[in-house]
């Protein structure tokens, strides 16, 4: 082997190890949302293109994470869930095992959402993705408290319906 072939060898192979390092944790990223009936047996799994596909709402709010208005797109919670008469707590859980709960009586048709999107951009799980729970904290005081602002649970991949 050439000198020139040895150091084109040494230089592909540490493209190739950058490569690794930088693009497959992003392509690892891929995570979708369960949703988990009362009966422990309905399940309803929303990948990012199934969310996509339904009908979106966009809040543009501040948070207490994050600097300036941030706009955020995603889906009403409320579309995701069962259609269970009465009231019904919900247990959510993040990626790192967090868990908040909240009761349904919270919900409205168009808020809290899972936000798939921030800025324009998906988010991803060292920006608080792949779904993240927002309320409209402008809106109203109610929404800046610190029991409602536990609710909002970023990293968010499990949903289940307790009764």
């Amino acid at each position: 082997m050439k000198l020139n072939d040895h150091i084109l060898a040494r230089v592909k192979a540490a493209c190739l190890c950058l490569m690794a390092v930088f693009l497959l944790p992003a392509m690892a990223e891929v995570y979708d949302l369960s949703v988990t009936g009362p009966d422990a047996e309905t399940t309803a799994t929303y990948d990012l293109n199934t969310l996509r596909a339904l009908e979106t709402v966009v809040v543009r709010t501040t948070t207490t994470w994050t600097e300036g208005v941030q706009e955020f797109v995603g889906v009403p919670l409320v579309t995701l869930l069962p259609d269970i008469p009465g009231a019904f707590d919900m247990r959510m859980t993040a990626i790192n095992d967090y868990v908040v709960t909240m009761s349904s009586e919270v919900l409205t048709d168009r808020y809290p959402i899972v936000a798939y999107e921030r800025n324009g951009a998906l988010m991803s799980v060292r920006d608080k993705g792949p779904f993240w729970l927002i309320f409209p904290f402008d809106e109203d005081e109610a929404f800046t408290t610190e029991a409602m602002l536990s609710r909002s649970i970023w990293q968010l991949v499990r949903i289940e319906i307790m009764r």
